[in-house]
């Protein structure tokens, strides 16, 4: 009996041994396409594990911006302790300032097309987040407000010298820039009252352009000595804000950094208006409020502040002095003031400006296509109508602002937006350089024959009499 079971057995074994045969291949077969689902799982997890940590990060920030830290301040209030009502209500707004600006960096990082200016564009868009946390990080450790207050001070500066070598490099450069000075009317280089009293007329071309240029920087030096002029006053007692006195140290650095401020603001007026019409399709109008907004107007609403805090209107409140009190109204007013900020950073520089030329052809002509029958039509090199965007040439580059045909790494990006070194390099050229009536004597930025003999390109300019007399 158990010899026929061993039989039924094996001949059962046969026949699933005969329904699926093993073939040499399968072993390699499952080999492959382990591999294969790996890679799979791999990408998958690539590409849905960012978003999935970003919603979280979202919700986080949104339960916490509108729903925890609002409770908290609420609740604060009604209990008359109006210290923790101003943390979390000034938190609430940093909560919501960060994402929106965070978001506008990353869509340029990863649409990295124009290094040359995109760079200038990722250093302006940090300033929102920087000047928000700040002022945040200011009201809970008020006793090393003047120390967190150092970074924010020297990143302000560097984000006006970012901005005008940001026109600069839209205009397709110094000497591109230059040759189009020299087109404009002389009245764009004459002062008005009262800067005509102490300014000569300045001559369009490379004289204009390295006065504006280094009328800005000069705030960059200033706000560089005076920080580090303030903390060593500050540690020894000897730098009291708000306190106007011929022998207050605060008193004389005060008035030094509003004329600095206001002769940095006077020539990136000028030289916005002498550029605006050659910047219009770069809608230079929203960009310029922005930093003007953004530095000018807190700059000066931190000093009319003061001011109200010296002539006895602020009083203390609670455990806080005066001071302190001046500090907090501050610093809130900068947490509220960025969210809106951080908004017009969305509209002012949005990273579509940056897109290749044919991305941004083809969005035209999609919201054409749209609105109207007549598309716009897609043009090649040789200005031939084309109906395949694949017959472009994709080699080719703006006459002023260069592309990449791919952008650049996240990385890479970030890493050449966060090293200031043109501006590092035109503060030491400014070492040996007037900035006002003889900056045409340094060099542009290249080191090359025309930063070594000073306005020599605008002589060999002729009139058109002496063209025709050659």
């Amino acid at each position: 009996m158990s010899i026929t079971m061993s039989s039924r057995s094996d001949t059962y074994r046969n026949l699933l041994q005969e329904e699926n045969p093993q073939e040499p291949g399968n072993d390699a077969l499952s080999v492959s396409q382990a591999k294969t689902s790996r890679l799979c799982n791999k990408q998958c997890t690539q590409k849905y594990l960012p978003r999935i940590i970003a919603s979280v990060l979202a919700l986080a920030f949104a339960g916490c911006a509108f729903g925890l830290f609002p409770y908290i301040a609420i609740s604060s209030a009604i209990d008359n302790n109006y210290v923790h009502f101003l943390y979390f209500a000034a938190g609430a707004f940093v909560l919501i300032t960060v994402p929106i600006s965070v978001y506008g960096i990353m869509q340029h990082l990863v649409n990295y097309y124009m290094p040359q200016v995109q760079k200038f564009v990722v250093r302006i868009l940090f300033m929102v987040p920087i000047f928000s946390m700040e002022a945040w990080f200011s009201l809970f450790f008020h006793e090393a407000y003047e120390y967190i207050g150092v970074f924010r001070e020297l990143y302000e500066a560097f984000v006006l010298s970012s901005f005008v070598y940001y026109i600069i490099a839209l205009l397709g450069g110094e000497d591109e820039l230059v040759t189009k000075l020299r087109r404009k009317d002389a009245t764009y280089g004459q002062h008005p009252l009262p800067f005509k009293m102490f300014l000569g007329e300045w001559k369009m071309g490379r004289q204009f352009m390295m006065n504006c240029k280094y009328g800005v920087l000069q705030y960059v030096l200033v706000k560089i000595i005076a920080t580090i002029l303030i903390i060593p006053l500050q540690a020894e007692g000897h730098y009291n804000s708000g306190e106007w006195s011929w022998t207050s140290s605060y008193a004389y650095i005060a008035v030094i950094m509003n004329i600095s401020v206001a002769s940095a603001l006077y020539c990136l007026v000028r030289l916005y208006y002498a550029t605006k019409d050659d910047l219009k399709e770069w809608n230079p109008l929203g960009k310029f409020l922005c930093i003007k907004g953004i530095i000018f107007f807190t700059f000066w609403q931190g000093f009319a502040i003061q001011v109200l805090c010296s002539a006895g209107v602020i009083k203390g409140i609670g455990d806080w002095d005066p001071q302190h009190v001046v500090d907090g109204i501050t610093d809130s007013l900068i947490c509220f003031e960025m969210v809106f900020f951080a908004i017009a950073h969305r509209y002012a520089f949005p990273h579509t400006d940056y897109l290749h030329y044919l991305q941004r052809q083809r969005s035209k002509t999609n919201r054409s296509s749209r609105n109207d029958t007549d598309a716009l039509l897609l043009f090649d090199q040789d200005n031939y109508v084309v109906n395949d965007s694949s017959v472009l040439d994709h080699e080719y580059q703006p006459p002023t602002v260069s592309q990449l045909d791919r952008p650049m790494s996240v990385s890479r990006a970030l890493l050449g937006s966060a090293v200031p070194d043109e501006t590092l390099r035109d503060i030491y050229r400014m070492g040996g350089t007037a900035a006002f009536g003889d900056a045409s004597r340094s060099s542009a930025g290249s080191g090359d024959l025309r930063g070594r003999q000073a306005g020599a390109d605008d002589d060999l300019l002729i009139s058109m009499d002496q063209a025709e007399k050659i």
